[in-house]
Formats: C-alpha cells, sequence, structure tokens
C-alpha cells in the first residue's frame, strides 16, 4: 500500500472521528460539561457548578461522589433544571463530617427510563491539598486514544517516508 493511500486514509480516520463519543444509554455523543468553584475547601463549603450541553427537557443531577467515572459513593446530591440552551447553575455543598481526600463534581443526565445519556465530572479536594488544576473526565475508552493512536501512525508514517527518500538520493 502506498504512502499517500496510507496518509490519506489515516487523516480521513483522524478528522471524521469525534475527540469524545460516548455510547450510553442509546446516545451517541456527550456534549454536558461542567466547571466548578472553588476547586478545594474543607467540609461546609459551597461549590458553584456552572454548565453546558444538557438536554434542555430533562433535570440534571450534580453529585459530589468518590468516583466521577462510575457515580459511586456519593455523599451529597441536587439537581437542576437547565434553560433551553442547555446551560444550568446550581450549588452544592460538601457535608461536614466528609474525610480529607479526593472526590469528584459529577453531573448526568439520564432518560426517562434511567439509562446514562451523559455526564461530566471534575475534580475535588477535600481538606489541606491544594489543587493546581481540576480533573476532568467522561466515559473511559472514548474514541480520543483512536484518534491519538491513528494521528501518532500518520507522523510515524510520514516520517519514515520522508527518511527512505532521503536515503534514495
Amino acid at each position: 500500500m502506498s504512502l499517500r493511500l496510507v496518509s490519506v486514509i489515516t487523516l480521513a480516520a483522524v478528522l471524521l472521528l469525534p475527540a469524545s463519543t460516548a455510547v450510553a444509554g442509546g446516545e451517541t455523543e456527550t456534549t454536558l460539561r461542567i466547571s466548578i468553584s472553588p476547586i478545594n475547601g474543607d467540609p461546609g463549603t459551597d461549590i458553584s457548578v456552572t454548565g453546558e450541553g444538557a438536554k434542555a427537557e430533562l433535570p440534571v443531577k450534580v453529585m459530589i461522589v468518590t468516583n466521577g467515572d462510575t457515580g459511586e459513593g456519593a455523599i451529597a446530591e441536587v439537581e437542576a433544571d437547565p434553560a433551553d440552551d442547555g446551560t444550568f447553575s446550581t450549588t452544592i455543598n460538601v457535608p461536614e463530617g466528609t474525610a480529607d481526600g479526593s472526590y469528584a463534581v459529577r453531573a448526568e443526565q439520564r432518560n426517562e427510563g434511567g439509562g446514562l445519556i451523559h455526564y461530566w465530572w471534575v475534580g475535588f479536594e477535600v481538606g489541606g491539598g491544594n489543587a493546581l488544576l481540576p480533573v476532568t473526565g467522561t466515559l473511559p475508552g472514548t474514541t480520543f486514544t483512536i484518534t491519538a493512536a491513528l494521528a501518532a501512525l500518520l507522523v510515524v508514517a510520514l516520517a519514515f517516508q520522508g527518511t527512505r527518500r532521503a536515503l534514495r538520493r
């Protein structure tokens, strides 16, 4: 197979694959995103949560959890009703007595049948830690890793072909 054909196929695949496609509850797109302030604090701290990309007709559940990917270990939760444009905001409180450590503020939406549509989480540190950058996440195993692998393959193929042509001269 020629390098030109490999390059075209790889480039097409990289451009056509979305950076984050999550399949949950039959949906094929993750659009929900949140930001929080502050990103660390002691028990009793109020966390301001703002989001976008929610489906307007469904409530958004916002939780403080021990596992952002699975939503397990919920220690607090509130619901927010998104606006018609998919934006929402709410405040959630870190319960008194919460042990120091790493947690996640997770927002999710479920369909009428209870199936997960999409979610997003941001890390939150309770106690003495000073998190400089929050950890965020979406469904594990998304096509981002496939896109990165295809991009790396394209770079390697082009470097190999360039080296091969340079040695022929």
